[in-house]
């Protein structure tokens, strides 16, 4: 019973983080942007979401997708920032990060034995759009190199925080239902995003 209480804070906390639709440009600091790319993942509900569910995914999934998932999400993820760096547009960036909330809480909730093959290419899909996202917010002080330093350590972190929950909810019937029904709830948060 105390996993359910805690899984429940866990999200409740999630979805108090502000939305990353309005995408405010950050304040700079003498860090060159390092601190700014590290936060942006973690304060953003779109990207906490996204970042946190490949990796609960990836270890739904189990073998090779434990690691394939995050690096095709992390390795797109740079695709889409040096794009949205040099001014390069992507139609629907935000539509694309709202749907890959719906797409990744609609996958936890049933049983992940799509091709993995698929799911790379989706994963890989998903982290140009937050790349996108990322590469246009980045601060215009900021010195690139550490401002994208910063949001791949984030979102590498996150996705670690996922496979390490999704390790220990994996363990027990009750663990699974927890992720089913956190699957349900991150879709409908990934649709409200949609929707504001």
């Amino acid at each position: 019973m105390r996993l359910w209480i805690i899984g429940l804070i866990v999200l409740g906390l999630g979805l108090t983080a502000s939305p990353a639709m309005a995408h405010p440009q950050h304040a700079f600091s003498s860090s060159g942007g390092f601190l700014e790319g590290l936060t942006h993942p973690w304060f953003g509900l779109d990207h906490l979401l996204a970042m946190v569910t490949v990796g609960l995914l990836a270890v739904r999934m189990g073998r090779k997708a434990i690691w394939m998932l995050p690096a095709s999400f992390l390795g797109c993820l740079g695709l889409g920032a040096m794009l949205g760096l040099i001014g390069g547009s992507l139609p629907l960036v935000e539509v694309g990060i709202a749907l890959s909330v719906v797409l990744l809480g609609a996958s936890l909730m049933f049983r992940s034995d799509f091709p993995l093959l698929s799911v790379v290419l989706v994963m890989g899909g998903m982290g140009l759009f937050h790349g996108h996202a990322h590469g246009t917010e980045m601060p215009t002080l900021a010195t690139p190199a550490y401002y994208f330093t910063g949001f791949f350590m984030a979102t590498a972190a996150l996705h670690t925080l996922g496979i390490v929950s999704g390790k220990y909810l994996t363990q027990s019937d009750h663990g699974i239902r927890f992720l089913r029904l956190a699957g349900a709830v991150i879709s409908c948060a990934g649709i409200g995003i949609l929707l504001a």
